[in-house]
């Protein structure tokens, strides 16, 4: 019987979830298995949440995407692009000042 359901929680990986959330314990798993088997409708609710919650997930994602206001989203894109532009013309600008070096004050004209 261990055996039995020692492969029938490897077949079913979501079980491990509820495990490490706390919400149930590998012995309350076993003493369903045990007593309802591994075809009974008391597994509905553990074997089929991960689905639900994937399908719940995407939705609340699709939904988000609705509300996004594209000009919005546009506007701060180039805002952001022109912010870069300017960060790169200063840069640009740094870099040449640094290839200047200054005549040392020891030295005098044609020396």
């Amino acid at each position: 019987m261990k055996e039995e359901f020692k492969q029938f929680v490897q077949s079913h990986k979501e079980l491990v979830k509820f495990v490490n959330n706390g919400k149930m314990t590998w012995q309350k798993f076993y003493e369903m298995y045990s007593l309802y088997g591994k075809n009974n409708d008391v597994w509905k609710d553990y074997l089929n949440s991960e689905e639900v919650t994937n399908k719940k997930t995407i939705s609340d994602i699709v939904e988000a995407l609705k509300k996004v206001d594209v000009d919005t989203v546009q506007k701060n894109i180039t805002t952001i692009n022109k912010a870069l532009a300017l960060i790169g013309t200063l840069l640009t600008k740094d870099e040449v000042q640094d290839t200047y070096t200054p005549t040392p004050l020891y030295k005098k004209f044609e020396d």
